[in-house]
């Protein structure tokens, strides 16, 4: 049986965990990816259409492991891996179909610089929708963390 073979460039949607399984005796890292893709194109009238397409990959071992500590919300990568079909019956006993995407490498199309200034943009843009915190309005009082606990 030939395997079906995927490439997918694009950008990961959701910060990749790695997760660390044991079955049969044996260990192995685990970690789910998603990527999505995004087309664009011209109609015949001229009208530009967008689709997104989002692949959801599982990763395993070292490449499980270095995503994980590599990858972030936007990360623009390419990951090739296989797809597998499968089917099974619901709880609601109707046939259900699925597709699983196995990760077999994934190459990292970032610089270290680039991955840094988008790391730096989120922490600006969070630290700014962050609520400030309200200023009380009665002189400051300075604690030890050790006259904080006899408080």
């Amino acid at each position: 049986m030939s395997q079906v073979e995927v490439r997918q460039i694009g950008h990961v949607a959701a910060t990749p965990v790695a997760k660390t399984m044991t079955a049969n005796g044996r260990t192995q890292n685990k970690t789910l990816v998603t990527v999505i893709s995004n087309s664009r194109w011209k109609d015949p009238q001229g009208k530009v259409s967008e689709k997104a397409t989002a692949i959801s990959w599982t990763l395993w071992g070292k490449v499980a492991v270095n995503a994980s500590w590599h990858l972030d919300v936007g990360s623009k990568v390419a990951v090739v891996g296989t797809l597998e079909g499968n089917r099974y019956t619901g709880k609601d006993g109707k046939e259900v179909f699925g597709f699983n995407f196995t990760a077999r490498s994934v190459e990292y199309l970032e610089s270290k610089d680039d991955a840094e200034a988008r790391r730096n943009r989120r922490a600006n843009s969070a630290s700014e929708h962050e609520p400030k915190p309200a200023r009380s309005a009665g002189r400051k009082t300075s604690r030890s963390p050790a006259s904080a606990k006899e408080a």
